[in-house]
């Protein structure tokens, strides 16, 4: 299976995670070392939250999650991970884009 890569930014310091699902691993590529850690730690943890889930958009269900333990889980984790960490989930910049920004 091919390897899952997003585009990850705080204060406009940018870099990416890719991850293995074969593996169940995250390389994070971060300038910051204080926030790649962050962001490593919570990788690293479960998560509880609520997800839509139902015939409306309000139905949710309440979801347990350790983020490396599949694709589906880690891509859900990475929409929260923002209020953990402040590191934000560029979804529309492919990794490596905001290397040539001026």
């Amino acid at each position: 299976m091919e390897k899952f890569a997003v585009t990850i930014n705080y204060r406009a310091n940018y870099g990416y995670i890719e991850y293995d699902p074969e593996t169940k691993t995250a390389d994070i590529h971060f300038p910051l070392a204080d926030k790649k850690a962050e962001v490593d730690a919570y990788l690293h943890q479960e998560h509880t939250f609520s997800i839509q889930s139902g015939e409306t958009i309000r139905d949710f269900k309440k979801v347990t999650l350790n983020p490396l333990s599949d694709l589906t889980s880690f891509q859900l984790c990475l929409t929260r991970m923002w209020e953990a960490t402040d590191v934000r989930v560029e979804w529309s910049m492919p990794p490596g884009m905001a290397e040539t920004l001026q």
